[in-house]
């Protein structure tokens, strides 16, 4: 099998953030012929589900995580091709992994060999984000390939120069 013209990667997190994201990856898969678009969630061990009573719960199958990823993507791609922009895709895949996230996209990036990263980030900035780390930020350190961090247009106040 022929590899694709382009092939691109698209983390997600079902956040507002990475429905941006996915959403600019449909776009640019818009805009070349023979796209793959890659669709991909990590889940994190370290942060089992809890019960209602507060004990931990069992971690659903990878299966069932797979099969909520595959069908998240299929009606955002519906919503997609609803707009005057959406076109139909050919080369759709899902992938459902635990572990780190930045590392689990970049291991999948090197893996497909993709030519493009998308992922979203949220609006934290200074002190959270040197806390919590950021996913994006780590992703363009690992990624064997380009990576576009997108987030949402906002008003911010104009930037006045440094004397």
């Amino acid at each position: 099998m022929t590899k694709p013209r382009y092939v691109i990667v698209v983390g997600i997190d079902y956040s507002s953030a990475s429905e941006h994201a996915l959403n600019t990856a449909l776009s640019l898969a818009c805009s070349k012929h023979g796209v793959q678009l890659h669709v991909v969630n990590v889940r994190s061990p370290l942060d089992p589900p809890t019960a209602s009573n507060g004990a931990p719960a069992p971690l659903p199958p990878l299966e069932y995580w797979a099969a909520e990823l595959s069908e998240y993507v299929a009606r955002q791609i519906a919503a997609f091709q609803a707009t005057p922009d959406g076109a139909a895709f050919q080369h759709v895949h899902t992938h459902q992994r635990m572990n780190e996230p930045a590392h689990e996209l970049a291991q999948l990036a090197a893996d497909i060999e993709a030519d493009l990263v998308v992922v979203g980030t949220h609006d934290w900035h200074d002190v959270t984000r040197r806390t919590l780390g950021s996913v994006a930020e780590a992703v363009t350190r690992l990624a064997p390939c380009p990576v576009l961090v997108v987030r949402r247009k906002v008003a911010s106040p104009p930037l006045h120069a440094v004397p």
